[in-house]
């Protein structure tokens, strides 16, 4: 058993958090928390609201109350959000609490008597309207790297750059827009460059398990030169200097958030009763693993300063890791609380979110969407996809079939494989066991992203088998070894996309009659194969579609969807995006469109390239993944195969396909949701035939496509009734 102590950036208590918050490091801790708590190890988990930040006090002057009425507001706003959420802090707290603000001073103390810290006089931003001087975030200008005119005192969001109020062009007070002057004032400063050459040290000794993202940044600020870094400053909102003659000025908040991690371990020990609990996690002479999440904006913190302090310190553990991630964006920016406002159409926010979506269907699409190596765009069509598409058409959609197959022919027994069945030599079995390994793998190295994708492999491919062996229409033998192979699957499942989605885990492993599967200790147990004979429980439906609105038919008469005959003349990989090709798609028009379409884990690109396929030429462009698509290419999918629909070789690009009026309009891709397109057989004298038709009013399927001679792939298993989308 390993001790794991997991520390995670204090978000501001200026607001809401949002779902940028959500994926860019509150989620990924909890993922591996949870991770390592099913793997038998102990884990310490902490965190809390940052609620001396300047964000606070600028929100209490919008607001005209006190920083520490926000601050508890939004703290407490907060954490139920996390709560609902399933985010398993060991303590959730917060900067405004004596045990901090002791920790806090100590640390101070110490580096003063070890002569890390001097005083020194700057020039510091003042605003001569207001009479005071300036806190970074009260300081805003232009960017000097990338020009945004919206830059403040302490960073860019624009280009991410780590800025001081002085860097700033057209510096100016963000409360009255009144121009900075820059005056003297003392404050104490951390010498940085004293720890030039145990920094380097570090770094060489643990850089090669960090990302590569932070590995790079952090190699280019130690190869550009350390210095001083203040860590006081002018305000009265904040943990007071620990010395006399210093009533105005406080301890910054970046040095005092990231000892949060310190003083939370040591506010959880006393709230266990043990006071002296923390030590296990923080002498260096203890077996543990640091690992504190953060955003891209947040690295040098954590990469450079804090492994300082801790050194300079001494006698604490430095951190093993420090996974940071990109940001989730809308439109190419990243989400802000500072300019975003609260809309009910557009929840961005996690307790509107909370009001719309269950937490794990949000957890789900933070996850699969995670903005690990890169930028990534926040989309609600991809958040109703991926709960329709992946969590119910998949993996609920297995559950159910598999669970009810056993209740109405097993009696609710888990079926004894026939005699000669061999787990070692169960190609599922293998499957099964590879797919635990290799999740194992991935999660230790903090590659939550590719974890998660090899756990939806797994889905896939056991829906794939146990639609090929139809075991409602096999002999006994076939059929014994489908269900209990495909039972095994879900076994596995329930554990492993335990991390992701806890809610729906603990749901499948009561319906398996197991509850202990999601407990601490058991992912070393995920891949065994289930008992023969044992009993299983009531079947539940993990993800119910969204009940949408009835809205009138759309008459007959008016053209909704305007399909035509498509060349695909390029693809590549999407930039951002694992899953998703960009193609250029010949319509007869002037210009090629682009298209972006989810087929790579179902299509090489040979395969694709040249190919005449249906196209709805009227959807309304769209963004997936930041490539704007124009258009979608429409596919018919059973279980895990995939089909594109393909037009006779040799048609006209821009042909309309039989029985498709021209539509007059374009469509939102909400619209194109509510139309049932689907799989059906139709016979004629020559024998039957797959068609796709649109099901209307009275379930009546009117035959739309394949009329020409398009065709479905000859060598996917598409079935009757499969979904066209």
């Amino acid at each position: 058993m390993e001790r794991i102590l997991i520390g995670v950036a204090w978000p501001y208590a200026n607001g809401p958090q949002h779902i940028g918050h959500l994926t860019g490091n509150i989620l990924p801790a909890d993922i591996f928390a949870r991770y390592h708590r099913l793997k038998g190890n102990e884990v310490l988990m902490v965190s809390g609201s940052d609620m001396h930040g300047t964000p606070i006090t600028v929100q209490a002057e919008k607001e005209g109350v006190s920083p520490e009425k926000v601050a508890e507001r939004y703290h407490a706003m907060n954490m139920e959000a996390f709560q609902r959420l399933g985010i398993s802090y060991d303590l959730y707290t917060h900067t405004h609490t004596m045990v901090h603000r002791q920790t806090v001073q100590e640390i101070f103390l110490t580096l003063l008597e070890k002569r890390y810290l001097e005083k020194q006089t700057e020039e510091c931003p003042y605003c001569e309207k207001d009479k005071r001087f300036l806190p970074d975030r009260y300081v805003i200008g232009t960017c000097p790297y990338c020009g945004s005119e919206s830059a403040r005192g302490d960073g860019c969001d624009m280009c991410s750059k780590v800025l001081e109020p002085k860097d700033l062009k057209n510096a100016r007070c963000k409360v009255c827009d009144t121009s900075a002057v820059f005056l003297p004032s003392e404050h104490f400063y951390f010498l940085l460059p004293k720890l030039s050459s145990e920094l380097k040290a570090y770094h060489d000794k643990v850089k090669d398990h960090w990302r590569p993202s932070v590995r790079t940044f952090t190699e280019n600020y130690l190869a550009n030169g350390l210095i001083p870094r203040p860590i006081t400053r002018d305000m009265l909102w904040g943990v007071p200097i620990p010395l006399e003659e210093y009533d105005s000025k406080r301890i910054y908040v970046w040095f005092e958030a990231v000892i949060g991690y310190l003083s939370a371990s040591r506010e959880w020990a006393i709230r266990q009763g043990d006071p002296e609990r923390w030590k296990r996690f923080w002498l260096e002479d203890e077996p543990v693993r640091m690992y504190n999440f953060l955003g891209k904006d947040n690295i040098t913190f954590h990469s450079i300063l804090w492994p300082a302090m801790l050194m300079a310190v001494g006698g604490l553990q430095l951190p093993y890791d420090v996974p940071a991630n990109e940001f989730m964006v809308i439109g190419g920016k990243k989400l802000s609380k500072s300019r975003m406002e609260r809309d009910e159409a557009t929840p961005l926010y996690l307790p509107d979110l909370l009001a719309r979506y269950d937490p794990d269907i949000i957890r789900f699409y933070g996850a699969y969407h995670m903005p690990q190596n890169h930028d990534t765009e926040f989309s609600f069509e991809e958040l109703s996809h991926d709960r329709d598409q992946l969590l119910a058409d998949q993996w609920g959609n297995l559950v159910q079939r598999v669970l009810s197959f056993v209740n109405a022919t097993y009696g609710g027994k888990v079926p004894t494989p026939p005699a000669g069945w061999d787990p070692e030599n169960s190609a599922m079995g293998k499957t099964i066991r590879i797919s635990a390994e290799e999740m194992t793998k991935r999660m230790e190295a903090v590659q939550l992203k590719e974890a998660l994708d090899v756990a939806l492999a797994l889905v896939r491919e056991a829906n794939r088998a146990f639609h090929e062996a139809k075991p409602w229409a096999a002999e006994a033998k076939a059929r014994d070894t489908a269900i209990y192979e495909a039972l095994w699957s879900i076994k596995t499942l329930a554990v492993l996309l335990a991390p992701y989605i806890p809610f729906s885990s603990e749901k499948v492993a009561r319906m398996l009659n197991a509850p202990e599967l999601v407990k601490p200790g058991h992912w070393t147990e995920a891949a065994k194969p289930p008992t023969p004979g044992a009993s299983i429980g009531k079947m539940e439906i993990l993800f119910p579609k969204q009940v949408k609105e009835a809205k009138p038919e759309v008459p007959a008469k008016e053209a909704t969807l305007d399909i035509r005959v498509g060349i695909i003349r390029e693809i590549s990989p999407h930039p951002n995006a694992e899953r998703l090709y960009v193609m250029k798609i010949d319509l007869g028009e002037p210009q090629p469109r682009t298209l972006v379409a989810g087929l790579r884990s179902h299509y090489s690109a040979e395969e694709l390239l040249g190919r005449s396929i249906a196209v709805l030429s009227n959807l309304a462009p769209r963004a997936l993944r930041g490539v704007t698509s124009q258009g979608m290419i429409l596919a018919a999918a059973s279980g895990d195969d995939v089909s594109v629909i393909e037009a006779p070789p040799g048609t006209p690009p821009g042909t309309a396909l039989e029985g498709i009026p021209p539509a007059s309009r374009t469509i939102s891709y909400d619209e194109f949701s509510k139309i049932k397109l689907v799989v059906v057989k139709r016979t004629n004298p020559q024998g039957s035939e797959l068609v796709v038709a649109r099901v209307g009013p009275g379930d009546t399927a009117t035959p739309l496509l394949l009329t020409t001679g398009a065709t479905l792939h000859p060598q996917r298993q598409i079935a009757e009734g499969a979904k066209v989308q």
